[in-house]
């Protein structure tokens, strides 16, 4: 029997996929628990277009990050801290800040897209990774100027 899988199914296939299974099992598990519909002409039909739809969605959020990407390569912070003689800073500037600084640029970005070893402790220019969605990655140029 022919059926569309409403949920994912271990050893079986994902949501959406259309899969052969036996009678019973279809009657006795997959239906009785919800995990899936007999596949008919129309219900197929209903799954391709579903399918197609997530991926021309899937395709603009990839441009979309591509785009912020470029975007955020082209960004320079600036900001400020008390300095010391030879440069070092009092204090440091961690993700929150630089998500905070991008923020006042007009990117909504999430703190676990910034990829900071350590805090920034000097003055100067320093290159901070960005990770973003569908495998796009962009540095961002931060300045720290003394106050």
């Amino acid at each position: 029997m022919q059926v569309i899988l409403k949920k994912d199914v271990p050893n079986i296939g994902k949501k959406g996929d259309i899969k052969n299974v036996s009678d019973g099992y279809a009657r006795n598990f997959l239906f009785k628990h919800g995990l899936a519909v007999q596949a008919s002409s129309s219900a197929v039909h209903d799954v391709g277009l579903a399918r197609q739809a997530r991926q021309k969605h899937e395709e603009r959020e990839k441009e979309r990050a591509r785009i912020i990407a470029q975007e955020l390569s082209k960004t320079i912070v600036h900001t400020t801290m008390k300095a010391g003689k030879d440069g070092g800073v009092f204090g440091s500037l961690g993700a929150a800040k630089i998500l905070e600084l991008l923020k006042e640029k007009g990117f909504s970005l999430d703190r676990s897209n910034i990829l900071l070893e350590h805090p920034l402790k000097s003055l100067g220019e320093h290159k901070v990774k960005i990770k973003l969605e569908h495998g796009h990655a962009s540095e961002v140029t931060v300045k720290i100027d003394q106050a």
